[in-house]
């Protein structure tokens, strides 16, 4: 009988100590998965909350290279871009136009590269599906006005109307207005800065792609000008353009260039923008000083 009652001690006690670590275990569990959706949660604030909404702090370690894929359904990936390169911008003004947009972004992702599309709204609904691709490729899209017109001949009403039908056209296509606008010309005024709700981005190096129409000097305009923090303007809508892209992206790896949207070049230098700003590389801004 005493026997009988110790060996259900034993047993007691054995199942007591193993509910006890099941407890623990699941506890450890509930830890865990409570620190993982936290970490999954997390909320990450680009330099410019108004520039390229989807930017992450990918720079400050937050991001590894896996994580970005989850990125996807964002108007472009996060990366992480190594500041010690030489980091500049890649625009496309115009576009899009179905297979040298496509073109474009095949170059860019051989790569690892990207870039800024500013899109005209007109272009931008006659081929949807070319700006989802942008959108879904990792790359910048942004807006180029509706239809091109110099936006300082227009009154407050004709560039409100340019604006929002830009936007309404690429939100069509991929649900999501541009990132950001570059003004038709580079032509600026105050007219343009109030109802403009973003910075206004230009450029530093202009190819002159849309002038000599040539796939070399397109190339040269590049490799001769580029330095860390420049913009560089092209159009997509111009096959020559498309091969110089295809040319140069190689040359400007193997010279230590790393080719990002004005977004991320922004980002990487803590550079800070707002409404009104002219944008013409990450060195050269003009600050709207209007109240």
């Amino acid at each position: 009988m005493r026997r009988r009652r110790n060996n259900y001690r034993r047993r007691r006690k054995w199942r007591k100590g193993r509910v006890c670590g099941l407890i623990a275990i699941l506890a450890v569990i509930i830890i865990a998965a409570f620190v993982f959706v936290r970490a999954g949660n997390t909320k990450y604030e680009s330099v410019n909350k108004g520039l390229g909404q989807y930017v992450v702090k990918a720079n400050e370690g937050l991001l590894d290279e896996n994580t970005g894929k989850q990125f996807k359904k964002n108007l472009y990936v996060p990366r992480k871009l190594d500041k010690s390169k030489k980091l500049i911008a890649f625009t496309f003004d115009d576009g899009p136009r179905k297979g040298n947009t496509e073109r474009i972004l095949a170059a860019l992702d051989k790569y690892n590269f990207r870039a800024t599309f500013f899109m005209l709204g007109q272009n931008a609904k006659l081929y949807p599906d070319t700006v989802k691709k942008v959108y879904k490729s990792g790359n910048e899209v942004s807006g180029h006005s509706w239809n091109h017109p110099q936006l300082t001949k227009l009154t407050k009403a004709q560039i409100k109307d340019q604006y929002d039908r830009m936007n309404q056209a690429i939100y069509a296509a991929c649900k999501s207005k541009a990132a950001s606008f570059r003004p038709p010309y580079g032509a600026v005024n105050e007219n343009v800065k109030q109802v403009v709700d973003k910075p206004l981005i230009l450029w530093s190096v202009d190819t002159l792609d849309w002038k000599t129409l040539n796939t070399n000097a397109t190339v040269n305009a590049i490799l001769k000008n580029a330095k860390d923090g420049d913009i560089i303007l092209m159009h997509d809508i111009h096959a020559p353009t498309v091969a110089a892209v295809e040319k140069v992206l190689p040359k400007l790896k193997k010279e230590g260039f790393e080719v990002c949207t004005v977004s991320e070049l922004l980002e990487a230098k803590g550079v800070k923008v707002k409404k009104g700003d002219k944008v013409f590389s990450a060195t050269d801004i003009i600050h709207d000083t209007h109240k």
